[in-house]
């Protein structure tokens, strides 16, 4: 475990590094820029696979024909953003504060077949850095944390939270993008909440199962490349890592460390200034520890993106998939559709996200990688200029492949409340409810005691100065 937060430790340094001389190359290209440092900047309303650069999006919008293209959301490793189009972010700010937490489960552990509940206490501080250039934009955000147990003291341990978005523009066609998430944790029910540090990234990982209360660590890299071929064409690769490490076995009995790499290559045509179509093909490689299962897959799929307006666009993407594993058990290559679909839509005072998929994807956990059917929705309304709620829902069935029997198959279902006050400038006020529901009978982390219901309210303390001042 000490390893692994060396080796997170280290990716910091290195992102800083990478991030440090990437800005002294964008400088070095833009000599107009003030050598006294960034000037705030206000960024506006984004895309779905668009670009952080507000210049970029308020002058070259996507129904712009002939205009700078973007990345349409099925092969786009950004996120649709959840804030409302009256929250412009300002860029190139230092930010931090402070986050302290309670929180109550009914199931941090089963004990002889009976949920054991607790209070936990958290403090979590936070800094954030983002800049915006010309050519580069970053964020990098890292939040530790400590929790505290009331009865359950053997769980009392620290976290840790990375996230990294990168994007630089080598030319004015082609762009490199780069996103990291990284967590090291013991309740992910609590992690859900924590991100006030975060920036919006496409990376938060398909959750398969959740385990009441265990040593977690989660790492998901990606790295994109495109280039615009024409004014209505563009080609991209991407390439995508992700680790599920549970470091304490005695733990999870039934759970199964996992890692995934997957190598995408894509084009899409802008038919008009606002429809996107186009095929990508992808190669992942899905391996179980410490049974040494390993799952490769090969799909080839056609996709279909419409941006309605400047904060809504529709997609859905559909092909034959083929799957193939290897382990103590030599299985035939199984072929299955693979299809999905999202909606993002933002307004001034709302905003809605959907995603729905279906296809092979690693277990999260499992023995094995699964034919996993998930879905999701959330939704934040504000009140008053003070005030938000939120309310999200996400279902996940996963039926493993031939490897396993059928006892492995499994769902899972969970819903979140949760309510935000500003109380003034620099302080908040927060609360969720969540409740979860999951069923996987052969495994004895979760079938003993499958119910969760969670409580946490929290109190933080942020602030921002500009760079450079």
């Amino acid at each position: 475990m000490f390893r692994k937060l060396e080796d997170a430790m280290g990716k910091l340094l290195t992102l800083s590094a990478v991030i440090a001389g990437m800005t002294v190359c964008a400088q070095a290209q833009n000599p107009q820029e003030p050598s006294q440092g960034a000037v705030p900047a206000v960024q506006g309303p984004e895309l779905a696979g668009q670009s952080n650069d507000a210049s970029e999006t308020d002058s070259l919008p996507p129904n712009d024909a002939g205009g700078r293209m973007v990345t349409p959301e099925p092969v786009s490793i950004e996120g649709y953003s959840m804030n409302f189009t009256s929250e412009g972010e300002r860029s190139n700010y230092l930010r931090g504060g402070l986050t302290v937490g309670s929180s109550y489960s009914d199931n941090v552990s089963p004990s002889g077949g009976q949920p054991i509940s607790d209070f936990s206490y958290s403090v979590w501080p936070f800094i954030t850095l983002d800049q915006m250039r010309s050519r580069l934009s970053w964020n990098l955000s890292y939040s530790p944390g400590f929790t505290f147990y009331q009865k359950t003291t053997a769980f009392n341990e620290s976290d840790h939270n990375l996230a990294l978005a990168l994007k630089y523009r080598l030319s004015p066609h082609v762009t490199f993008k780069v996103e990291n998430r990284f967590s090291k944790t013991s309740n992910f029910l609590n992690q859900n909440q924590n991100l006030a540090a975060e920036p919006a990234t496409g990376l938060a990982p398909t959750v398969a199962l959740v385990v009441p209360i265990a040593d977690q660590l989660r790492d998901t890299s990606s790295a994109q490349l495109s280039y615009q071929t024409s004014p209505n064409g563009l080609i991209g690769a991407t390439g995508t890592f992700s680790e599920l490490n549970y470091p304490t076995r005695s733990q999870v009995p039934g759970l199964f460390d996992s890692t995934s790499s997957t190598g995408q290559a894509f084009y899409t045509y802008r038919l008009s200034g606002k429809h996107y179509l186009g095929a990508t093909y992808d190669y992942t490689n899905l391996l179980s520890h410490p049974n040494g299962i390993r799952t490769e897959t090969h799909s080839v799929l056609l996709f279909y993106t419409i941006y309605l307006n400047s904060a809504t666009s529709f997609s859905v993407f559909a092909g034959p998939e083929r799957s193939e594993s290897h382990g103590a058990v030599l299985t035939p290559a199984q072929w299955s559709p693979a299809a999905g679909g999202s909606f993002g839509w933002r307004r001034e005072h709302t905003s809605l996200e959907m995603n729905a998929s279906r296809r092979v994807s690693g277990g999260g956990g499992l023995a094995s990688a699964v034919h996993s059917l998930d879905a999701n929705a959330s939704v934040r309304q504000q009140l008053s200029p003070s005030t938000t709620v939120g309310l999200s829902a996400n279902y996940s069935l996963n039926e493993a492949l031939r490897l396993l029997p059928s006892t492995s198959n499994g769902h899972l279902v969970s819903g979140t409340i949760s309510f935000e006050r500003r109380l003034g400038a620099h302080f908040g006020f927060d609360m969720a409810y969540t409740r979860l529901h999951q069923s996987y009978n052969n495994i004895a982390a979760i079938s003993r005691a499958p119910d969760v219901d969670h409580v946490l309210v929290s109190i933080s303390y942020r602030f921002e100065r500009p760079l450079g001042r």
